[in-house]
């Protein structure tokens, strides 16, 4: 059996306010090429389907789109987790009705996780879970997301006969991996993070949750996401992976982005002299002027001869006497970053580890409303 595993899509994203639907369409019309020519059995969506809980209509119309032409086109059959990002609820909401049709959903942590037999195939999905939900499930008095995980994969393996495969699909954050800048609040703290040691018993793990693609341990795999969600990511090249059960082997297949992202640094005249050269005129730019003094007039500048220009920014540009970020390099920075410099600056003072973990906390009871 040959298993793609793909993760973190956020349809519905927004780069600096531009759209990137007719991007996210342009890699949907690259995974069914691949499909197709590598004979795929099952696609794997490890959460993050969307970029909110409250998905736009342009965005769940896509997606409508994908799953109908996955599993009523091709007859592929679809396994998807919600994320950190997405409404489980919402996901799930007509999960027994599609599932005939090959589309396995699985929204929320009601209820303990059961294996998924594909013909010799055994799957885990694991849905984003926070450990007090997987305490209630499945009563049980677990101190950490190792232990959780443990948990889950002993009790659902417990229940398969007779099969030599077994995948497990979650979407968290593993210790040792590695970030990118749209990976928000991933790298802070640590007591979210799980071992990729939980998935020892397991032929291959389909992770997602850092857009990323690495390897973590013995076919513990982050796919990453199909395209670049920052200027930081644009350096890493963009893939979905195929698990071949019968070989044990992994293959990595690149995504070429519709409109990739380039970034541009120097000062003035270095900038002007590479744009007056020509520009890649489907590319995203992000233009970082170096000068010691940014004026307005350069600003409208490259406003004016890139038309692509996402993102602009200088040492002293945008600068209000009483802020001590530009607003183009606050667009970079993550909500903690942000809170941190505001504190500092209005209170002389360094947030400390309890204030950092209230401010966590209450970051990710928004993103999931």
């Amino acid at each position: 059996m040959r298993i793609l595993h793909t993760a973190d899509w956020h349809l519905g994203i927004d780069l600096h306010r531009m759209s990137l639907l007719e991007d996210q369409k342009y890699f949907f019309q690259q995974l069914q090429a691949i499909i197709k020519e590598k004979q795929v059995d099952v696609i794997i969506i490890a959460g993050d389907i969307y970029d909110t809980a409250l998905a736009n209509k342009e965005a769940i119309r896509l997606y409508d789109q994908m799953m109908s032409c996955l599993c009523l086109e091709m007859k592929k059959e679809v396994i998807v987790i919600a994320g950190n990002h997405d409404s489980g609820e919402r996901l799930s909401s007509l999960k027994d009705l599609v599932k005939p049709m090959g589309l396995h959903i699985y929204g929320r942590m009601d209820q303990e996780v059961e294996p998924l037999i594909i013909q010799n195939c055994a799957f885990y999905p694991i849905p984003f879970f926070h450990l007090e939900t997987m305490r209630n499930v499945y009563q049980a008095k677990v101190k950490n997301l190792d232990e959780a995980f443990a948990m889950i994969l002993e009790r659902a393996k417990q229940k398969t006969v007779n099969i030599s495969t077994h995948i497990a699909i979650a979407h968290t954050f593993c210790a040792n991996a590695s970030v990118s800048e749209s990976d928000r609040f991933a790298n802070v703290g640590g007591s979210d993070l799980v071992s990729a040691d939980v998935f020892s018993d397991m032929q291959y793990t389909a992770l997602g949750h850092l857009h990323r693609k690495q390897k973590l341990h013995h076919h513990v795999y982050y796919s990453g996401s199909p395209l670049a969600y920052s200027f930081s990511e644009a350096q890493y090249k963009k893939a979905v992976l195929i698990y071949d059960s019968e070989t044990d082997e992994v293959e990595e297949i690149t995504i070429h982005p519709l409109h990739p992202l380039i970034s541009l640094q120097g000062n003035f005249d270095q900038i002007q002299k590479i744009i007056q050269e020509g520009l890649d005129t489907n590319a995203y730019y992000k233009i970082e002027l170096q000068d010691q003094s940014v004026q307005y007039e350069m600003m409208d500048y490259f406003r004016e001869h890139v038309e692509t220009l996402l993102q602009l920014s200088g040492k002293n540009a945008l600068q209000n006497q009483n802020v001590s970020i530009a607003l183009d390099e606050m667009e970079e920075m993550n909500d903690l970053d942000i809170v941190s410099h505001f504190f500092q600056d209005y209170y002389d003072e360094v947030l400390d580890e309890e204030e950092t973990g209230w401010f966590l906390e209450a970051s990710q009871m928004v993103e999931e409303v």
